[in-house]
């Protein structure tokens, strides 16, 4: 295997079994880029790619830190929905962009079946978004980019916690930028720049600047 990747074993919230899933050695990476829309790119390996668990054997997916967040009704819409219809595979070992995307889309679904928080939805939808601009499907791309851009304000809308309210504000001017809504870009940038909480949040907040300040010119 991949000397950035291992395997660890947990029981699936919803089928009980235990299965492998692959995580990633994060201190072994080398950062090569980071984007505004928070996108990292590393040295050889995308980390993003193996955040979704799949359970090989009845289909549930989710990403991480939601795992094993899901009561017995949305256990029995997966059961239900995805397991009824499930031929076992293997997510496990190194993922290329379609095995990647394949789990996201996965995830993305069950998420609507057990009703995930919108702060789900706008993250997983966002990460697919970066598996098609990697996969220079444009369409694709932009489609996800405007269900996560609405995702985001339905959070924000909702206030949900988003690792604190002024990220969940940068993201959503910085998708309206990335889709040519400049205006509302604008006006969510300038929230960050002026937020309460900005002296907590220096990196976001300079962010929120240049962008500002590229649109204005």
């Amino acid at each position: 295997m991949n000397t950035f990747l291992y395997d660890v074993k947990t029981k699936c919230p919803v089928c009980g079994r235990e299965f492998t899933y692959t995580k990633v050695r994060m201190s072994h990476l080398k950062v090569l880029e980071r984007r505004k829309d928070l996108y990292t790119k590393y040295d050889g390996i995308e980390p993003f790619f193996y955040d979704p668990i799949v359970c090989p054997n009845c289909g549930y997916a989710a990403l991480s830190d939601v795992f094993n967040n899901i009561s017995d009704e949305g256990k029995k819409e997966i059961l239900s929905k995805i397991t009824t219809n499930w031929t076992k595979r293997k997510f496990s070992g190194k993922r290329t962009p379609q095995k990647a995307l394949e789990s996201y889309l996965l995830s993305l679904y069950c998420s609507q079946l057990k009703n995930d928080k919108d702060i789900i939805f706008a993250k997983t939808c966002l990460r697919i978004a970066w598996i098609y601009n990697i996969l220079n499907d444009s369409s694709n791309e932009n489609r996800y980019l405007k269900i996560s851009l609405d995702m985001y304000k339905k959070a924000y809308e909702g206030f949900e916690a988003y690792d604190g309210e002024i990220q969940l504000i940068y993201m959503i001017g910085e998708l309206n930028k990335i889709l040519g809504y400049r205006d509302e870009a604008l006006k969510w940038f300038n929230k960050v720049i002026n937020h309460p909480d900005r002296k907590n949040h220096s990196l976001i907040v300079n962010y929120a600047k240049d962008e500002w300040q590229s649109l204005k010119i």
